[in-house]
């Protein structure tokens, strides 16, 4: 009767040991191997959203450069605002992440930054404004691609760099416009039109590499090349002044054209 009163007493203590044990086991083993586990196409889809937020950092500016130059064509106020909030989405989805090596380093510092950036852009447009807000908004883009770097490089195959590369033409079709508009607020340092120049660049030799990856479908062959068509009518346009609308709109179709080829790509 002792014995099994003393067993009854004991058996509480047992468990309770056992599920502290079990916590620790899952505390301490699930971060080390939980993304060993991923599979190419969970993976694939992370570096396909990761990239989106490099596309967003540039739609942030390029907005608020629109609406300091009332340029109310393709309602900026709108997009700017729904660009902040896909943005913010982002950083909450890549959170998941963090495990892999670099990325909560690169979300920590996306943080410091944001609550200042995003309380500037939010501001009335000035061009006052406009020189801190490029240097903290090329501090996002580098932040944010490093985000996707780090996603690519767990992955190992070429097919996470060619989401990688097809995700950040969407970023350099809106880079080019938004240091088009730039230009033609008045900045014209050299900082502003080597980036420009170097932004029509990579897109062109981005689309080359695209073009070359043998495991392409039809529907992104197609879509590849009317990328390309968009790409060369409107590129003259770039070297001129006052083709703000005319570009805008090119830039919405290689934005639509590159978007649906990067989830296609994700999605392989």
């Amino acid at each position: 009767m002792m014995m099994k009163k003393q067993l009854n007493n004991y058996l509480p203590k047992l468990y309770s040991g056992l599920f502290v044990f079990i916590a620790f086991l899952s505390v301490t083993l699930i971060p080390s191997t939980v993304f060993a586990e991923i599979d190419e196409l969970t993976l694939n889809n992370a570096i396909n959203r990761a990239g989106l937020q490099r596309m967003l950092t540039q739609r942030m500016l390029k907005s608020y450069c629109q609406l300091g130059q009332d340029h109310f064509y393709s309602k900026p106020d709108e997009k700017l605002n729904d660009a902040l909030n896909r943005y913010e989405q982002g950083l909450t989805f890549l959170i998941d992440f963090e495990s892999v090596e670099g990325v909560k380093k690169s979300l920590n510092s996306i943080t410091t930054i944001w609550p200042k950036y995003k309380a500037l852009i939010l501001a009335d447009a000035n061009k006052a404004n406009v020189p801190e807000l490029v240097k903290m908004n090329e501090k996002l883009l580098s932040l944010s691609h490093q985000i996707v770097l780090d996603l690519t490089k767990l992955s190992g195959k070429e097919l996470g760099k060619v989401v990688n590369i097809s995700g950040r033409q969407r970023m350099l079709s809106q880079r080019i416009e938004l240091f088009y508009l730039l230009r033609d607020w008045g900045f014209t340092d050299d900082y502003y039109l080597d980036e420009l120049a170097k932004a029509r660049k990579a897109f062109t030799s981005g689309l080359d590499y695209l073009n070359n990856y043998e495991a392409n479908t039809e529907e992104v062959k197609a879509l590849l090349s009317k990328a390309g068509k968009s790409f060369s009518l409107f590129s003259h346009s770039l070297d001129d002044k006052n083709n703000a609308f005319l570009i805008s709109l090119t830039v919405r179709q290689l934005l639509k054209y590159m978007n649906t080829a990067t989830n296609l790509y994700s999605k392989m």
